[in-house]
């Protein structure tokens, strides 16, 4: 597996986003104020490990400015970024040398997920999941992108997290499964509901 290592700034949040997805952040604290407007001046990454229960966890992402949508007076601001990857986090400081925000040292992993499994892969095609713009159709040659699963289906932060974390591909893909089997009943009891509906 090819692992390499970056140190890099850190702004810590109970967010987690995969490849090419977006977030506004909104910036009020003087640490990020610095951070994101030295990413502004530099065109330079950050990342974003995963917090939760106030506790830093051991994988986020990393991230780019996209936009600065507005700021005000007083240097708060209203921003855009986008993940460009994920990584596992082997260290991280509170506060860098002569910065006011915190950095760390990350790892990237291989996150080439992709399954055949015939019980995602029918539940994807019944469904109709949107195609992804990025990574192209969900499906290629009965081959399932795990992630681009994920993306689809809009989990939430926590939910995101935990089945990134996973790291085991069959794992993942029960953890889809699931996910899918659950959607395919909402979508049979509106159907349902709607067909009642249109009775009366």
């Amino acid at each position: 597996m090819d692992r390499s290592t970056k140190y890099m700034a850190m702004f810590p949040l109970q967010t987690f986003l995969l490849p090419d997805e977006d977030l506004p952040l909104r910036i009020f604290e003087p640490r990020y104020k610095q951070l994101i407007n030295e990413c502004h001046e530099t065109n330079e990454t950050f990342g974003i490990p995963y917090v939760h229960n106030n506790e830093v966890k051991s994988y986020g992402s990393e991230v780019e400015l996209v936009e600065i949508i507005s700021k005000n007076s007083v240097g708060e601001m209203v921003i855009v970024v986008k993940g460009i990857a994920n990584f596992h986090l082997l260290n991280f400081k509170e506060k860098l040398p002569n910065k006011l925000y915190g950095g760390g040292e990350v790892e990237y992993v291989d996150d080439k997920f992709t399954t055949t499994n015939p019980e995602l892969v029918v539940l994807v095609k019944k469904l109709k999941l949107e195609i992804d713009p990025v990574m192209g159709s969900l499906i290629t040659n009965n081959s399932v992108n795990l992630f681009s699963v994920a993306k689809a289906i809009q989990l939430n932060f926590d939910d995101k997290f935990s089945f990134y974390s996973l790291r085991d591909k069959n794992k993942m893909v029960n953890y889809l499964i699931k996910r899918l089997q659950f959607l395919e009943q909402i979508q049979i009891q509106e159907k349902k509901l709607k067909n009642d509906f249109s009775l009366n």
